[in-house]
């Protein structure tokens, strides 16, 4: 739908201009990262004791990058920089694990402050071509990144001397400052478009949780399940948006049969039982094998860590690396913690869902 209406007020608005701050300790590449988006090459630096800033322009979208130095005589000042910032970049050394813990703390102090609240996050996990470099899945968990239930986040790794993830990071940075501006207009047009309905499928391997989940959505309670044979559909009402949910069974005889259920599909739930530590590599597999479908090449996911009540579950940072969702370069994609008997991070996952899929409808 928003690409629709791209078109028709193209004239308007034929090019969009973005405030992005780049802040992160020292030495982390914030520097390089900047020259290599404005120039496409190597620069020698220097420690940045006040601030570098460049428009860096791509796909028809003017970034103006304010890249604060780090040292941390400098960091009160960052604060000076936060006013009419939309896009928030921190850029973390990904072979400093001396230094992480400090990262995080920098990172969620600025979180905090009230002129940053509606910023996207992209975090650059930087310097991937060292060899002791953590993954992104390890400083997604560091930096406590699982924690930002309110906020629009995405960690990318990067080597900013040969550009690897740089552009990948703006993509993401475009689309999600684009879907905020989005639903700014939405509101314009509430009135012509009183209520949105989505497609939504939700999948997972067999006592996931997934029929548990759609009632505790549909009837607010839980209700006693058996295996799923074929399926269940219902329709649940949240925030002005009719989801319309196809819960589909999930034991090994019956997934040949999911992708009759792919057409129109907007949304992915894909159920995760976190607890379920011997079948997630089976997880893993019948994710993959589902988002190479060509009827799904434009459905976001959402993974639903369920089960997390359960004393040994798996972290969402844990699933996260185990399914392999950093690998999903193209793909919109979240994980949310959830525990499906108490409702916990339901709603949460719904939210995303519902913004995504305005964001590229």
């Amino acid at each position: 739908m928003g690409l629709a209406f791209g078109k028709l007020f193209s004239r308007l608005f034929a090019k969009k201009e973005m405030r992005i701050l780049m802040v992160g300790l020292d030495a982390a590449g914030k520097t390089t990262i900047l020259y290599k988006l404005k120039l496409g090459e190597i620069v020698t630096t220097i420690p940045t004791i006040g601030f570098n800033v460049e428009t860096v322009e791509y796909k028809n979208i003017s970034f103006t990058v304010w890249d604060v130095g780090g040292q941390d005589k400098i960091r009160p000042l960052w604060r000076h920089y936060f006013q009419n910032t939309q896009g928030l970049i921190f850029v973390v050394d990904s072979n400093d694990r001396d230094r992480v813990v400090e990262a995080r703390d920098e990172l969620h102090r600025m979180l905090n402050e009230d002129e940053l609240r509606d910023a996207v996050l992209l975090v650059f996990a930087n310097k991937q071509d060292l060899p002791n470099a953590m993954n992104a899945a390890e400083i997604t968990d560091k930096l406590g990144l699982h924690s930002l239930r309110q906020r629009h986040w995405y960690i990318q790794s990067t080597c900013a001397t040969t550009g690897e993830g740089l552009y990948e990071g703006l993509d993401w940075l475009s689309s999600n400052i684009a879907s905020k501006m989005g639903l700014a207009f939405g509101k314009l047009f509430s009135r012509l478009f009183a209520k949105k309905e989505m497609r939504i499928l939700m999948v997972g391997l067999d006592a996931a949780g997934k029929t548990t989940i759609l009632y505790k959505l549909k009837l607010g309670e839980i209700v006693t399940t058996i295996p799923t044979i074929g399926f269940n559909v219902e329709t649940v009402e949240y925030k002005n948006i009719s989801f319309t949910v196809w819960d589909v069974g999930g034991q090994d005889k019956i997934r040949p049969l999911w992708r009759h259920y792919f057409q129109n599909t907007q949304g992915l739930i894909f159920v995760v039982d976190s607890n379920d530590r011997d079948r997630v590599v089976e997880a893993r597999d019948e994710l993959h094998r589902m988002l190479n479908e060509d009827e799904l090449r434009d459905a976001v996911l959402l993974v639903f860590a369920n089960k997390q009540d359960l004393p040994n579950a798996m972290n969402a940072a844990e699933i996260t690396d185990k399914l392999g969702l950093h690998s999903l370069r193209q793909r919109h994609w979240y994980i949310q913690s959830t525990c499906a008997t108490t409702g916990e991070g339901l709603y949460e996952g719904l939210d995303w869902l519902s913004s995504n899929i305005a964001s590229k409808a």
